[in-house]
């Protein structure tokens, strides 16, 4: 495409190429570039990912883990917590339950030995109480000297041994009884305890009273004797 430039020789007219590229140096062609340029940019923009709203999602996500993970391992101690109060208090009431059986297995023995005690009281009263189941019989002299020797006390049974220990017993200690009346004791494999056989006292204790009772009559005899004498 060309253009009227002028008169050039011998009056004619001249021409000179037209460009319809517009200079980048100003104008209107110019101002319209500027104008492209803005909208690819603002397309370009528009198509960019958005790093802010990225950045903000990012933070959220990891608030919202960070508070499940909080809430996890608050459960996670709890119930801990409460698995460690159960297997106490579990193991409370199982002590609990061995130290009450321990108490009714010892008043149980407890009632065991007096019962056999007892079975050996009426056997030496009553049940083998007739001659032909004795040998060496001998008449018992002087029980008073045997029941001085003795040591009566009063006592309170261990806890392991009874099941009522407040309770006040007399009696003897089967070591110091055993040095006085030696066949009178005898050892319990059941228990691993020294034991007294208490019906031999009955023996002792008839015939003190019978010495006690001829010595009161002797001096009865004296005082009367001395009054007829006056």
């Amino acid at each position: 495409m060309a253009r009227f430039a002028g008169s050039g020789e011998g009056g004619r007219p001249t021409f000179e190429p037209f460009s319809s590229r517009v200079k980048s140096s100003g104008g209107f062609g110019a101002a319209a570039g500027m104008t492209d340029l803005a909208g690819v940019f603002q397309a370009n923009r528009e198509r960019a990912p958005r790093f802010d709203q990225m950045a903000a999602t990012n933070i959220t996500n990891r608030g919202k883990e960070r508070s499940a993970a909080t809430a996890a391992e608050a459960r996670v101690a709890g119930a801990g917590i409460q698995a460690l109060g159960a297997v106490r208090s579990a193991k409370i009431q199982a002590d609990a339950a061995v130290e009450a059986a321990g108490k009714r297995a010892a008043a149980a023995g407890q009632g065991a030995m007096m019962s056999g005690i007892g079975s050996i009281l009426g056997a030496g009263i009553g049940l083998l109480s007739d001659e032909t189941t004795k040998s060496n019989v001998k008449r018992i002299d002087d029980a008073l000297a045997t029941l001085r020797a003795l040591k009566p006390v009063t006592f309170h049974y261990t806890e392991e041994f009874s099941s009522s220990p407040e309770r006040m017993h007399h009696g003897f200690i089967a070591q110091d009884f055993q040095k006085v009346v030696p066949d009178a004791t005898y050892y319990d494999e059941s228990t691993g305890k020294l034991c007294i056989d208490t019906g031999d006292l009955i023996g002792l204790l008839v015939r003190a009273i019978q010495q006690l009772e001829s010595r009161v009559t002797r001096m009865e005899a004296q005082r009367a004797l001395t009054g007829v004498i006056k």
